[in-house]
Protein backbone atom coordinates (compact mmCIF):
# COMPACT_ATOMS: atom_id res chain seq x y z
CA UNK A 1 0.00 0.00 0.00
CA UNK A 2 1.61 3.17 -0.90
CA UNK A 3 0.36 6.41 1.26
CA UNK A 4 0.67 10.03 0.64
CA UNK A 5 0.46 12.24 3.68
CA UNK A 6 -0.43 15.52 3.92
CA UNK A 7 0.57 17.55 7.51
CA UNK A 8 1.23 20.63 9.31
CA UNK A 9 3.73 19.32 11.41
CA UNK A 10 7.26 20.91 10.28
CA UNK A 11 9.07 18.27 13.13
CA UNK A 12 8.91 15.85 10.03
CA UNK A 13 10.85 17.90 7.92
CA UNK A 14 13.48 17.52 10.62
CA UNK A 15 13.38 20.84 12.49
CA UNK A 16 11.27 21.77 15.72
CA UNK A 17 9.93 18.22 16.25
CA UNK A 18 7.29 17.92 19.14
CA UNK A 19 6.90 14.78 20.87
CA UNK A 20 7.21 11.17 19.51
CA UNK A 21 6.36 12.13 15.74
CA UNK A 22 8.96 11.64 13.48
CA UNK A 23 9.22 8.00 15.47
CA UNK A 24 5.54 7.04 14.91
CA UNK A 25 5.63 7.80 11.35
CA UNK A 26 8.40 5.75 11.01
CA UNK A 27 6.65 2.84 12.43
CA UNK A 28 3.87 3.30 10.14
CA UNK A 29 6.46 3.25 6.84
CA UNK A 30 7.04 -0.32 8.72
CA UNK A 31 3.68 -1.33 7.85
CA UNK A 32 3.30 0.17 4.03
CA UNK A 33 5.04 -0.02 1.17
CA UNK A 34 5.76 3.93 0.92
CA UNK A 35 4.98 6.80 3.03
CA UNK A 36 5.38 10.29 0.95
CA UNK A 37 4.67 13.21 2.82
CA UNK A 38 4.18 16.97 1.90
CA UNK A 39 4.36 19.31 5.19
CA UNK A 40 3.05 22.84 4.75
CA UNK A 41 6.10 25.02 5.37
CA UNK A 42 7.54 28.15 5.20
CA UNK A 43 10.28 29.11 2.56
CA UNK A 44 14.17 27.38 3.40
CA UNK A 45 13.36 23.81 4.17
CA UNK A 46 14.38 20.78 2.12
CA UNK A 47 13.47 17.26 1.37
CA UNK A 48 13.73 15.51 4.61
CA UNK A 49 14.60 10.85 4.24
CA UNK A 50 13.01 10.22 7.73
CA UNK A 51 13.64 6.39 6.93
CA UNK A 52 14.24 3.92 3.55
CA UNK A 53 10.11 4.35 2.79
CA UNK A 54 9.54 7.46 4.10
CA UNK A 55 10.22 10.85 2.95
CA UNK A 56 9.00 14.52 3.99
CA UNK A 57 8.87 17.10 1.21
CA UNK A 58 8.08 20.52 2.07
CA UNK A 59 5.86 22.94 0.32
CA UNK A 60 8.15 26.02 0.83
CA UNK A 61 4.78 28.23 0.34
CA UNK A 62 3.66 31.59 1.29
CA UNK A 63 0.15 31.02 3.68
CA UNK A 64 -2.54 29.00 3.96
CA UNK A 65 -3.59 29.40 0.41
CA UNK A 66 -0.72 28.96 -1.20
CA UNK A 67 -0.11 25.67 0.86
CA UNK A 68 -3.68 23.99 -0.86
CA UNK A 69 -1.92 25.16 -3.93
CA UNK A 70 1.33 23.85 -3.77
CA UNK A 71 0.52 20.47 -2.15
CA UNK A 72 -1.69 19.89 -5.25
CA UNK A 73 0.80 20.42 -7.29
CA UNK A 74 3.48 18.19 -5.64
CA UNK A 75 0.94 15.40 -4.75
CA UNK A 76 -0.08 14.95 -8.41
CA UNK A 77 3.25 13.91 -9.12
CA UNK A 78 3.01 10.85 -7.08
CA UNK A 79 1.61 7.54 -9.13
CA UNK A 80 0.06 4.40 -7.49
CA UNK A 81 -0.95 6.15 -4.91
CA UNK A 82 -3.61 3.95 -2.13
CA UNK A 83 -4.44 6.34 0.22
CA UNK A 84 -4.55 10.17 0.81
CA UNK A 85 -3.87 10.93 4.44
CA UNK A 86 -4.92 14.65 5.61
CA UNK A 87 -3.99 16.11 9.42
CA UNK A 88 -6.89 18.26 9.27
CA UNK A 89 -9.94 19.49 7.09
CA UNK A 90 -8.30 22.60 5.62
CA UNK A 91 -5.24 20.47 4.46
CA UNK A 92 -8.08 18.08 3.46
CA UNK A 93 -9.41 20.54 0.48
CA UNK A 94 -5.59 20.04 -1.05
CA UNK A 95 -6.30 16.17 -0.81
CA UNK A 96 -9.30 16.13 -2.07
CA UNK A 97 -7.99 17.22 -5.65
CA UNK A 98 -5.54 15.25 -5.14
CA UNK A 99 -7.88 12.42 -4.69
CA UNK A 100 -9.60 13.62 -8.21
CA UNK A 101 -6.84 13.48 -10.13
CA UNK A 102 -5.07 10.09 -8.60
CA UNK A 103 -8.60 8.14 -7.83
CA UNK A 104 -6.73 7.79 -4.54
CA UNK A 105 -9.47 7.35 -1.59
CA UNK A 106 -9.12 10.29 1.27
CA UNK A 107 -8.78 10.18 5.10
CA UNK A 108 -9.10 13.02 7.14
CA UNK A 109 -7.98 13.19 10.79
CA UNK A 110 -9.30 15.34 13.53
CA UNK A 111 -6.57 15.55 15.57
CA UNK A 112 -7.85 18.68 16.91
CA UNK A 113 -11.03 19.53 18.50
CA UNK A 114 -11.71 22.28 16.03
CA UNK A 115 -14.96 21.25 14.12
CA UNK A 116 -18.78 22.15 16.01
CA UNK A 117 -16.81 22.59 19.03
CA UNK A 118 -17.10 26.71 20.30
CA UNK A 119 -14.45 26.39 23.01
CA UNK A 120 -11.95 26.01 20.15
CA UNK A 121 -9.14 28.71 20.15
CA UNK A 122 -8.65 27.99 16.72
CA UNK A 123 -9.42 30.99 14.64
CA UNK A 124 -9.73 28.71 11.12
CA UNK A 125 -12.42 26.78 12.29
CA UNK A 126 -14.16 29.52 13.80
CA UNK A 127 -14.77 31.27 10.44
CA UNK A 128 -17.13 31.06 7.72
CA UNK A 129 -14.70 29.81 5.41
CA UNK A 130 -13.21 27.17 7.52
CA UNK A 131 -15.97 26.20 8.76
CA UNK A 132 -17.51 26.00 5.00
CA UNK A 133 -14.01 24.35 4.00
CA UNK A 134 -14.31 21.88 6.32
CA UNK A 135 -18.29 20.83 5.63
CA UNK A 136 -17.13 20.53 1.98
CA UNK A 137 -14.14 18.47 3.07
CA UNK A 138 -15.59 15.87 5.29
CA UNK A 139 -19.03 15.42 3.26
CA UNK A 140 -16.33 14.37 0.48
CA UNK A 141 -13.95 12.08 2.13
CA UNK A 142 -14.35 8.08 2.16
CA UNK A 143 -13.38 8.19 5.89
CA UNK A 144 -12.83 10.42 8.95
CA UNK A 145 -10.69 9.25 12.19
CA UNK A 146 -11.02 11.23 15.60
CA UNK A 147 -9.40 10.84 18.58
CA UNK A 148 -12.69 10.59 20.78
CA UNK A 149 -15.98 9.48 21.16
CA UNK A 150 -17.38 12.67 22.30
CA UNK A 151 -15.99 14.15 18.89
CA UNK A 152 -17.56 11.26 16.85
CA UNK A 153 -21.14 12.14 18.73
CA UNK A 154 -20.50 15.91 17.80
CA UNK A 155 -19.73 14.60 14.31
CA UNK A 156 -22.59 12.45 13.92
CA UNK A 157 -25.68 15.60 15.47
CA UNK A 158 -24.16 17.67 13.32
CA UNK A 159 -24.99 15.31 10.14
CA UNK A 160 -21.85 13.75 8.89
CA UNK A 161 -22.19 9.80 7.88
CA UNK A 162 -21.48 7.44 11.50
CA UNK A 163 -20.49 4.76 8.53
CA UNK A 164 -17.55 6.63 8.14
CA UNK A 165 -16.16 7.93 11.05
CA UNK A 166 -14.08 5.70 13.32
CA UNK A 167 -12.63 6.51 16.77
CA UNK A 168 -8.64 5.43 16.78
CA UNK A 169 -7.02 7.47 19.32
CA UNK A 170 -3.01 8.93 18.59
CA UNK A 171 -0.64 6.56 19.61
CA UNK A 172 1.48 6.23 22.71
CA UNK A 173 4.20 3.91 23.58
CA UNK A 174 2.94 3.03 26.69
CA UNK A 175 5.84 1.19 27.61
CA UNK A 176 8.31 3.45 27.19
CA UNK A 177 7.11 5.45 30.25
CA UNK A 178 6.13 2.07 32.24
CA UNK A 179 9.56 0.51 31.86
CA UNK A 180 11.34 3.64 31.86
CA UNK A 181 12.88 3.45 35.59
CA UNK A 182 14.06 -0.23 34.85
CA UNK A 183 15.55 0.30 31.71
CA UNK A 184 19.11 2.15 32.14
CA UNK A 185 20.51 2.79 35.77
CA UNK A 186 21.00 6.38 33.98
CA UNK A 187 17.27 6.80 33.90
CA UNK A 188 16.82 6.08 37.25
CA UNK A 189 19.55 8.67 38.42
CA UNK A 190 18.01 11.28 36.18
CA UNK A 191 14.47 10.40 38.49
CA UNK A 192 16.60 10.73 42.06
CA UNK A 193 18.76 13.70 40.75
CA UNK A 194 15.36 15.66 39.89
CA UNK A 195 13.66 15.05 43.25
CA UNK A 196 16.86 15.78 45.33
CA UNK A 197 17.39 19.08 43.48
CA UNK A 198 18.17 22.21 45.32
CA UNK A 199 15.00 23.70 43.74
CA UNK A 200 12.93 20.49 44.20
CA UNK A 201 13.72 18.95 47.26
CA UNK A 202 10.78 19.16 49.68
CA UNK A 203 8.50 20.56 47.44
CA UNK A 204 5.48 18.93 45.77
CA UNK A 205 5.65 19.92 41.79
CA UNK A 206 2.78 19.85 39.62
CA UNK A 207 3.80 19.30 36.20
CA UNK A 208 2.03 20.67 33.16
CA UNK A 209 3.70 19.61 29.35
CA UNK A 210 2.59 21.22 26.75
CA UNK A 211 3.12 23.97 23.81
CA UNK A 212 2.66 27.43 24.51
CA UNK A 213 -0.94 28.06 23.32
CA UNK A 214 -3.82 29.95 23.78
CA UNK A 215 -5.83 26.54 23.93
CA UNK A 216 -3.58 25.79 26.93
CA UNK A 217 -4.70 28.20 29.19
CA UNK A 218 -2.41 29.16 31.46
CA UNK A 219 -3.99 31.82 32.99
CA UNK A 220 -6.24 29.28 34.39
CA UNK A 221 -3.21 27.03 35.34
CA UNK A 222 -1.70 30.15 37.11
CA UNK A 223 -4.64 31.54 39.34
CA UNK A 224 -5.33 27.94 40.51
CA UNK A 225 -1.36 27.16 41.57
CA UNK A 226 -1.69 30.16 43.53
CA UNK A 227 -4.85 29.27 44.98
CA UNK A 228 -3.16 25.85 45.83
CA UNK A 229 -0.32 27.77 47.46
CA UNK A 230 -2.21 29.97 49.85
CA UNK A 231 -2.85 27.02 51.23
CA UNK A 232 -0.30 24.54 50.49
CA UNK A 233 3.35 26.49 50.86
CA UNK A 234 5.24 23.25 49.33
CA UNK A 235 4.23 23.31 46.42
CA UNK A 236 6.07 24.20 42.97
CA UNK A 237 5.43 24.08 39.45
CA UNK A 238 7.10 22.68 36.21
CA UNK A 239 6.42 23.54 32.47
CA UNK A 240 7.65 21.52 30.21
CA UNK A 241 7.36 21.43 26.54
CA UNK A 242 7.96 22.88 23.12
CA UNK A 243 8.04 26.40 24.10
CA UNK A 244 10.98 28.31 25.56
CA UNK A 245 9.37 30.62 28.85
CA UNK A 246 13.29 31.97 29.79
CA UNK A 247 13.47 34.68 32.53
CA UNK A 248 11.54 36.87 31.10
CA UNK A 249 8.53 34.69 29.99
CA UNK A 250 8.15 33.29 33.78
CA UNK A 251 8.11 36.68 34.78
CA UNK A 252 5.39 37.85 32.52
CA UNK A 253 3.21 34.49 34.41
CA UNK A 254 0.37 35.53 36.69
CA UNK A 255 1.95 33.94 39.99
CA UNK A 256 3.19 34.51 42.92
CA UNK A 257 6.83 35.17 43.03
CA UNK A 258 7.21 32.35 45.66
CA UNK A 259 6.67 29.21 42.76
CA UNK A 260 8.13 31.73 39.64
CA UNK A 261 11.37 30.92 41.82
CA UNK A 262 10.68 26.80 41.81
CA UNK A 263 11.98 24.75 39.40
CA UNK A 264 10.36 26.18 36.10
CA UNK A 265 12.01 23.54 33.03
CA UNK A 266 11.66 24.01 29.42
CA UNK A 267 12.99 21.86 26.59
CA UNK A 268 11.67 20.00 23.78
CA UNK A 269 9.07 17.70 24.19
CA UNK A 270 10.87 14.81 22.59
CA UNK A 271 13.56 15.04 25.27
CA UNK A 272 14.26 11.25 26.18
CA UNK A 273 14.42 12.09 29.65
CA UNK A 274 10.36 13.32 29.62
CA UNK A 275 9.29 10.32 31.63
CA UNK A 276 11.70 11.26 34.64
CA UNK A 277 9.58 14.43 35.19
CA UNK A 278 6.30 12.57 35.33
CA UNK A 279 8.00 10.32 37.60
CA UNK A 280 9.63 12.85 39.95
CA UNK A 281 6.59 15.31 39.75
CA UNK A 282 3.97 14.22 42.21
CA UNK A 283 0.62 14.98 39.94
CA UNK A 284 0.30 15.91 36.23
CA UNK A 285 -1.97 19.26 35.09
CA UNK A 286 -3.89 19.82 32.32
CA UNK A 287 -5.99 22.89 32.37
CA UNK A 288 -6.69 23.34 28.55
CA UNK A 289 -9.99 24.90 26.86
CA UNK A 290 -9.95 22.42 24.13
CA UNK A 291 -8.13 18.79 23.62
CA UNK A 292 -8.95 16.35 21.02
CA UNK A 293 -7.39 13.46 23.16
CA UNK A 294 -4.52 14.61 26.06
CA UNK A 295 -1.32 12.77 25.39
CA UNK A 296 -0.34 13.94 28.07
CA UNK A 297 -2.65 12.49 30.58
CA UNK A 298 -1.93 9.22 29.25
CA UNK A 299 1.82 9.40 29.73
CA UNK A 300 1.44 10.61 33.05
CA UNK A 301 -0.84 7.69 34.21
CA UNK A 302 1.39 5.03 32.60
CA UNK A 303 4.38 6.62 35.32
CA UNK A 304 1.66 5.92 37.95
CA UNK A 305 0.54 9.66 38.94
CA UNK A 306 -2.48 10.81 39.01
CA UNK A 307 -4.12 13.80 37.22
CA UNK A 308 -6.18 16.74 36.99
CA UNK A 309 -7.63 18.11 33.91
CA UNK A 310 -10.31 20.20 32.82
CA UNK A 311 -13.61 18.38 31.05
CA UNK A 312 -12.62 18.72 27.40
CA UNK A 313 -13.74 15.94 24.84
CA UNK A 314 -10.01 14.16 25.04
CA UNK A 315 -9.39 14.33 28.62
CA UNK A 316 -13.12 12.98 29.27
CA UNK A 317 -11.74 9.88 27.20
CA UNK A 318 -9.02 9.26 29.52
CA UNK A 319 -9.81 10.49 32.68
CA UNK A 320 -12.97 8.39 34.60
CA UNK A 321 -13.00 11.20 37.26
CA UNK A 322 -12.63 10.32 40.62
CA UNK A 323 -10.76 7.03 39.25
CA UNK A 324 -7.19 7.66 37.64
CA UNK A 325 -8.14 11.56 38.37
CA UNK A 326 -10.18 14.37 38.22
CA UNK A 327 -12.23 16.13 35.86
CA UNK A 328 -12.88 19.76 36.61
CA UNK A 329 -14.67 22.26 34.23
CA UNK A 330 -13.26 24.32 31.99
CA UNK A 331 -12.14 28.01 33.10
CA UNK A 332 -12.47 26.92 36.49
CA UNK A 333 -9.66 27.76 38.69
CA UNK A 334 -10.94 27.51 41.95
CA UNK A 335 -12.27 23.95 41.09
CA UNK A 336 -8.89 23.13 39.61
CA UNK A 337 -7.31 24.02 42.86
CA UNK A 338 -10.08 22.29 44.81
CA UNK A 339 -8.96 19.11 42.98
CA UNK A 340 -5.28 19.71 43.19
CA UNK A 341 -5.38 20.63 46.92
CA UNK A 342 -7.26 17.64 47.47
CA UNK A 343 -4.28 14.97 46.21
CA UNK A 344 -1.72 16.98 47.65
CA UNK A 345 -3.20 15.99 51.04
CA UNK A 346 -3.88 12.67 50.16
CA UNK A 347 -1.07 11.55 49.05
CA UNK A 348 -2.61 7.83 49.71
CA UNK A 349 -5.13 8.47 47.38
CA UNK A 350 -3.13 10.11 44.64
CA UNK A 351 -0.96 7.00 44.68
CA UNK A 352 -3.56 4.69 44.38
CA UNK A 353 -5.09 6.90 41.69
CA UNK A 354 -1.83 6.70 39.95
CA UNK A 355 -1.94 3.22 40.02
CA UNK A 356 -5.61 2.26 38.94
CA UNK A 357 -4.86 4.74 36.48
CA UNK A 358 -1.12 2.89 34.46
CA UNK A 359 -3.95 -0.18 34.63
CA UNK A 360 -6.26 1.87 32.69
CA UNK A 361 -4.16 3.11 30.21
CA UNK A 362 -2.54 0.08 29.41
CA UNK A 363 -5.33 -1.81 28.92
CA UNK A 364 -6.90 0.78 26.71
CA UNK A 365 -4.50 2.86 25.06
CA UNK A 366 -1.55 0.92 24.17
CA UNK A 367 0.41 1.53 20.62
CA UNK A 368 -2.58 2.08 18.13
CA UNK A 369 -0.31 1.86 15.75
CA UNK A 370 -1.48 -1.28 13.82
CA UNK A 371 -5.24 -0.37 14.27
CA UNK A 372 -4.47 2.99 12.68
CA UNK A 373 -2.73 0.68 9.94
CA UNK A 374 -5.54 -1.69 9.24
CA UNK A 375 -8.05 1.13 9.31
CA UNK A 376 -5.75 2.27 6.13
CA UNK A 377 -6.33 -0.83 4.40
CA UNK A 378 -10.01 -1.39 5.53
CA UNK A 379 -10.32 2.04 3.60
CA UNK A 380 -8.13 0.92 0.37
CA UNK A 381 -10.28 -2.67 0.29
Amino acid sequence: MNVLMLSIDRGLLGKGQLGDVVERHIEYGKRVERLDIIVMSKKGYDINKISDNVTAYPTNSNGTIGFILDAIKIGKKFKGIDLIVCQDPIVGLAGYFIKKKTGAKLLINLHGDYVGNKLSKDRRYNSWWGSLISKFVLNRADAIRVMSQGMMDRLIKMGFDSNKIKVISTPVDIERFIRYPDVKQENKKQIESLASSKMQKGKKHILMVGRKDKVKDFDTLCRAINLVHDKYKNVGLWLVGNYHFGPEGVGTLPLKQEIKDSIVVSFNEKSKDLPAYYYSSYLTVLSSTSESFGKVLVEANACGKPVVATETTGAKEIVQDGYNGFLVPIGDAEALAEKIFELLNDPKKAKKMGEDGRKLVKEKFSNNTQKIITYWKEIVA
